[in-house]
């Protein structure tokens, strides 16, 4: 109903009885349309680009370029800050098409970004550093590549985790699941390792508290008692200096102040692994701030982009096979709506009318694949 309530609210007399489904979707699709190509708000002002390419869906990559202010607003980017700057869809992006993107998204803003954060894949850097503008590797995926590359081979964690993995399957449905630990994930797995290794952490303290039973069932937690507490001492560090840079802002000042934090509570008296992951830490604090200018105080983080997925994610359909649809225009649309004070802005009648369906079929076939359910019906029927 909040749909339908704002159509009516924006559209008076005029919006008449209750729409149609169909009626809704083409409405709502027209707007998405509009503030996609018609919005120009980085033109004449400074920004910076955030660019990352999705999962695979059926086969298909959705490349998306945002504008965000590129001062930090002393808080972490909300939606509202987002300008969509260019959606591509496509089976893979090379290096060469990101940089033909990021060329694309500049002329679509109007203006050239301060520079450009983003993850730390290969076609992403290979592009971001073809097109010449400044790469700011996002904070959160490079502390979880430094914990793959610290932990990722080391026996005791490849013992620990692969056992907490057994001990899932065994303690399943049976009156010891309640003290298992959170599920780990399959993907950006060092990213999200914080829930389990609390856990692990939490288990120690109260192990020998626990009932007799459940003590002998997770005795095996204090073999491992050396490398939880490593991992936490670690954990606890990115946590601090990826919400210093988020909340602050990343600049000299806060830089050193997130290395200082390093070397008191990461290399301090700790032995060559934990040593080795701090190291690796100044190391990225270093080079992200050899790329400052002045007294700039930038975003650093690309956890936007992931949220931004993430909307289109909950709208499209579950059937993959339908891959990248034209409901991909709601992302645009979303930043639009996400504050009630740019909504009032906006002139949602005037956008209805002037976007035709015929521009939404258009904007389809030239920038989507092509749409594998559609196909099959079209199949099935000449068969019958």
């Amino acid at each position: 109903m909040t749909i339908l309530e704002t159509f009516a609210e924006l559209l008076g007399d005029t919006f008449g009885k209750v729409p149609c489904y169909n009626t809704v979707e083409n409405r709502v699709k027209k707007l998405e349309l509009s503030a996609y190509q018609d919005d120009r708000p980085c033109k004449d002002k400074k920004f910076a680009m955030v660019i990352d390419e999705s999962i695979a869906i059926n086969g298909q990559k959705l490349l998306l370029t945002l504008a965000v202010p590129s001062e930090h607003q002393n808080r972490p980017v909300r939606h509202e800050d987002v300008t969509i700057l260019d959606m591509s869809v496509s089976k893979g992006f090379n290096g060469d098409d990101v940089q033909g993107r990021i060329e694309a998204a500049e002329k679509s803003a109007g203006n050239t970004p301060d520079y450009i954060i983003s993850d730390n894949g290969y076609n992403l850097v290979k592009g971001i550093t073809g097109s010449g503008h400044t790469h700011h590797a996002d904070i959160s995926h490079s502390m979880g590549v430094i914990l793959r590359n610290v932990y990722e081979k080391q026996s005791d964690f490849v013992e620990f985790t692969a056992l907490l993995g057994k001990k899932r399957l065994q303690y399943h449905l049976t009156g010891k699941a309640y003290l298992l630990p959170p599920n780990m994930r399959a993907i950006s797995r060092f990213m999200n390792m914080s829930s389990w290794v609390s856990w692990g952490n939490e288990m120690l303290d109260r192990h020998d508290t626990l009932p007799e039973k459940m003590q002998e069932a997770y005795a095996f937690i204090k073999d491992y008692e050396s490398l939880l507490r490593e991992l936490q001492t670690v954990i606890c560090a990115v946590r601090h200096v990826e919400a210093t840079c988020k909340n602050e802002g990343f600049s000299v000042m806060t830089s050193r102040k997130c290395k200082s934090y390093i070397i008191t509570y990461v290399l301090g008296n700790a032995h060559s692994r934990q040593a080795r992951a701090g190291i690796k830490m100044l190391e990225y604090f270093n080079r992200e701030e050899a790329l400052l200018t002045g007294n700039m105080s930038i975003n650093l983080s690309s956890d936007i982009i992931e949220s931004t997925f993430g909307i289109y994610k909950s709208k499209k359909s579950p059937n993959k096979l339908y891959g990248v649809t034209s409901f991909v225009l709601t992302i645009p649309l979303y930043s639009k709506v996400a504050n009630e004070s740019v909504t009032k802005t906006i002139n949602f009648k005037e956008r209805i009318v002037n976007v035709k369906l015929k521009d939404i079929c258009t904007w389809s076939t030239e920038h989507l694949s092509k749409n594998w359910v559609t196909e099959r019906t079209k199949t099935l029927r000449k068969v019958s």
